[in-house]
């Protein structure tokens, strides 16, 4: 199959992957595969099911498995709130207090029927709950079904800084159907398919290539190009996780662009998404690259060229963030090892510079704050170019 070849995707069908971790949790994907699930879920005994998802969630796509399941097994419904909403300790501590005065076992099975944070939150309570109880992940979202449930990642965020708290536990299976994906909002599918640029960037140049074909700033697919891409996301991230299971060593390459984003994201409270922010993430760090004399201007041309004209995140940078409060968000971001303000960064397209042995590089917080200084300036900039073109059309 050449690189630019969409197949044929057959209705019902699933394929199994693998997550390739040191629990690998068997990976379901295919589209339109919900009338399959009962079958699987039937291989395991428990004694009931807990159904978490979010309102408007069940709503669209939740119901119909729902009544599935609780036609052959008792089944609870259970709602949390939407979005990063979900992802504190008071939310985690009513839902396990509630787990247990509503009869959870060791035996029973908890569900997470929607996106990352779904994902997150119940897998850990999940993972607490008389020192783990098991879990599944029907991811609803591009960014779920691509990238965040293939790392068993469970946390949830504190005061200071995202994902925070957290712990490494794995589904006893994760069942992806990227009919969910057809609904899902523009802005929450570009963030899903931000995560694959990334991949490439890293590891696959070729990846990056199709990319460039198969991608278009409004994010319009066929179903069977979308779950070709999903498909292709997927896979771009099992290949890293082939040489590094627990994302600890060589596998620590997946974070590019995210120390940045995650401050963004935190700075933004929640109003922008975590894609969004990475991609910003990533164009400061490819502008760290060049500054640091790694990769070419062609180089960092390409990040804006797949991020904003192919992809379509090309909104202006939040004016109220400046390089000193990036700075100190950084400072206190979950991936912290030390002082010193340490990234991911591009040696070339494809490969990450590791001079340390460990793909996080100590850069002197002054260099970072004129990259970022001038990125902000750029941006700025930007707006006011978008502004004078919006009045001159007017």
């Amino acid at each position: 199959m050449n690189s630019t070849e969409i197949r044929k995707w057959s209705s019902g069908k699933a394929i199994e992957l693998s997550s390739k971790l040191e629990k690998p949790s068997p990976f379901y994907f295919g589209y339109d595969i919900e009338e399959s699930f009962i079958s699987q879920l039937e291989k395991y005994s428990f004694d009931k099911i807990f159904f978490f998802t979010e309102p408007h969630l069940f709503e669209l796509y939740g119901k119909n498995i729902y009544k599935k399941i609780q036609e052959k097994f008792p089944c609870h419904l259970e709602f949390i709130p939407p979005g990063e909403k979900c992802k504190y300790f008071p939310i985690l501590e009513e839902m396990c207090e509630n787990l247990i005065l509503k009869g959870a076992s060791k035996k029973s099975i908890l569900l997470a029927f929607g996106g990352g944070t779904v994902g997150n939150v119940v897998g850990l309570a999940a993972g607490l709950i008389y020192r783990g109880i098991r879990f599944i992940e029907i991811p609803t979202t591009m960014m779920a079904q691509t990238d965040s449930t293939l790392s068993n990642k469970q946390a949830v965020n504190g005061k200071n800084g995202k994902n925070h708290f957290g712990l490494y536990h794995a589904p006893i299976f994760i069942w992806a159907d990227t009919k969910y994906l057809k609904t899902e909002p523009l802005l929450y599918r570009r963030s899903g398919i931000i995560e694959g640029i990334k991949n490439g960037f890293i590891s696959d140049p070729n990846f990056l290539d199709y990319l460039e074909k198969a991608l278009n700033p409004h994010a319009n697919f066929s179903d069977d190009e979308l779950t070709e891409l999903a498909y292709r996301i997927i896979v771009s991230k099992l290949e890293i996780l082939k040489r590094d299971p627990s994302e600890k060593g060589y596998g620590i390459i997946l974070e590019y662009g995210h120390t940045f984003g995650h401050a963004i994201e935190w700075l933004e409270e929640g109003k922008m998404s975590h894609g969004e922010s990475v991609s910003f993430g990533m164009k400061i760090a490819a502008e760290l690259a060049r500054e640091m004399g790694l990769i070419s201007q062609k180089d960092v041309d390409r990040h804006y060229y797949l991020i904003e004209d192919k992809l379509g995140f090309n909104n202006p940078f939040p004016e109220h963030i400046t390089a000193d409060r990036l700075i100190d968000a950084m400072i206190a971001d979950n991936k912290k090892t030390g002082e010193e303000l340490r990234f991911v960064i591009l040696e070339k397209i494809g490969k990450c510079y590791n001079p340390q042995g460990d793909y996080l590089v100590t850069v002197d917080s002054q260099v970072v704050k004129k990259v970022l200084n001038n990125f902000i300036e750029g941006q700025l900039n930007k707006r006011s170019s978008q502004t004078y073109e919006f009045l001159r059309v007017a």
